[in-house]
C-alpha cells in the first residue's frame, strides 16, 4: 500500500473523501485557496534555490511570483487580483523576516519514500536548514491564517514523518521541526522522541488497516462545506438528488412534517427549561415544596441527590467478601463513542461490535438544523 501524509489525514478526516479522491479518483474543481497557497510554495522554493547565500531582492521575489503564479479555480479577474496582491503582502513580510540571514539550505522540495509498518509513504520537504552550531531544522509552509494550539503542532503527523524520513533518508535526526505560517508570519517550533515516532507507526497501520478492511464510512466535519464529493455521499446526496428533481415528493413531505415536530419539541422543551428555573426560584424563596395550578393539579419539587461511588472505596469493601467482579461493567456509551472515532484497528473493533448482545442495528433520527446551529 502506498500512502502520503495528505490521503492519511484525508481518511482520519473523513474515510469517505479518501475513497471518492484516492480509490475512485473522482474528479476535485480548483479553488483558490488551493492555487494561493500553491503559488507561494513555488515561489519560496524559488527564493531559496540559490548557490549563493544572498537572498534575492524583493522586487526579484516579487517577480518570481509572477512566474510561478497558479490562475486556476478563480470565479472572475478581480477575485484573482485579490488573490494576487495578498500574496505579494505576504512575501513583503517574509523577505522583511528572512532576507538578512539568508542561508542556502541543506536541502529544498526533497521527496522521499520511506517504509513504515509495511506501508510505503511519500513526502516533500519543503525545506531543511543547517542550525549555527549544529544541528538541522525541517521547515514546512503553511498558508492557514490561524494558528493551531500548540499541543496540535506537537501531534502533528506531517512533522512526525518528516522526522522519520530525515532518520531513514540523511541518517540524521532533526533538532527542530517547524510549521511556518506564512499569512501571521509565525514559526511553531517542536520535536519528536522515539515514543513519538512509536505512536505515529500505529496511527498509520491502523490508517492502512482500515482502509485495507474498505471502511470507508462517512465522517461529518468542518471541512465538508468544502468537499467536492458532496454529490456522491450519503450524507449530502439525496440534496443534489432533489436539485434535479425530486425523486420522491411523498417521502419530502413526511420528512418535513418530522422536522416541525421537531422543531416543536424543541422549542416546548425550551421554555420547561425556563419555567423549572422560576418555579424552583420561587419555591426556593418562599420555602415551598409543591404549587397548585388552577384545576388542582400541582408541581412537586422533590431533592434529587447525584452521588458517585468512589471505585477505590467500594472495591477494598466488596473484593474481601468476592463481590468486586458482580459490581464491574463496561459503560456502553464509552464504548460506543470509542467505537465511533474510527481509531481502532479493523479486527479489534469488530470483535466489539460482535461482543454486544444486540445482533441487529437499529438507526436514530437527528435533526441537523442549520438555522438552530447559527443562534
Amino acid at each position: 500500500m502506498r500512502l502520503s501524509y495528505s490521503s492519511i489525514s484525508t481518511y482520519e478526516t473523513c474515510p469517505a473523501k479518501y475513497r471518492f479522491q484516492y480509490e475512485d479518483r473522482l474528479p476535485s474543481a480548483p479553488s483558490p485557496a488551493l492555487s494561493f497557497g500553491d503559488s507561494l510554495h513555488r515561489t519560496l522554493h524559488r527564493f531559496h534555490n540559490r548557490p549563493v547565500p544572498v537572498a534575492p531582492t524583493l522586487e526579484e521575489l516579487h517577480g518570481m511570483l509572477e512566474h510561478e503564479w497558479v490562475s486556476e479555480g478563480f470565479r472572475d479577474p478581480g477575485e484573482e487580483q485579490l488573490y494576487l496582491d495578498h500574496a505579494r503582502q505576504v512575501l513583503s513580510q517574509y523577505h522583511r523576516d528572512n532576507a538578512s540571514s539568508f542561508r542556502i539550505p541543506a536541502a529544498l522540495e526533497h521527496r522521499f519514500t520511506v517504509e513504515v509498518e509495511g506501508v510505503q509513504l511519500s513526502g516533500t520537504i519543503d525545506r531543511m536548514d543547517r542550525i549555527p552550531g549544529g544541528g538541522y531544522e525541517i521547515i514546512d509552509y503553511k498558508t492557514s491564517r490561524r494558528l493551531p494550539p500548540k499541543a496540535v503542532v506537537d501531534r502533528d503527523l506531517q512533522l512526525s514523518l518528516y522526522h522519520l524520513a530525515a532518520r531513514e533518508v540523511w541518517g540524521i535526526e532533526p533538532e527542530r521541526l517547524t510549521l511556518y505560517f506564512l499569512l501571521p508570519g509565525e514559526r511553531m517550533t517542536t520535536f519528536r522522541t522515539r515514543h513519538d515516532t512509536d505512536q505515529m507507526r500505529r496511527r498509520i497501520s491502523i490508517v492502512a488497516e482500515r482502509i485495507g478492511a474498505g471502511k470507508f464510512e462517512p465522517r461529518e466535519n468542518p471541512l465538508c462545506g468544502w468537499c467536492d464529493f458532496q454529490a456522491a455521499c450519503p450524507l449530502f446526496r439525496h440534496k443534489y438528488e432533489k436539485q434535479g428533481g425530486d425523486p420522491a415528493p411523498r417521502m419530502t413531505d413526511l420528512v418535513d412534517e418530522w422536522i416541525a415536530l421537531k422543531r416543536e419539541d424543541w422549542d416546548r422543551y425550551r421554555r420547561l427549561e425556563e419555567l423549572r428555573a422560576l418555579i424552583n426560584a420561587f419555591c426556593e424563596e418562599h420555602g415551598y415544596r409543591r404549587l397548585f395550578g388552577s384545576d388542582g393539579s400541582a408541581v412537586d419539587r422533590r431533592p434529587q441527590h447525584v452521588t458517585a461511588p468512589d471505585p477505590g472505596r467500594v472495591r477494598r469493601i466488596l473484593e474481601p467478601m468476592g463481590l468486586w467482579e458482580g459490581v464491574q461493567s463496561v459503560d456502553p456509551k464509552a464504548l460506543s463513542s470509542l467505537i465511533e472515532s474510527r481509531s481502532l484497528p479493523p479486527s479489534v473493533e469488530d470483535a466489539l461490535l460482535a461482543s454486544r448482545e444486540e445482533v441487529r442495528t437499529q438507526y436514530a433520527l437527528y435533526l441537523k438544523d442549520p438555522a438552530r446551529s447559527r443562534r
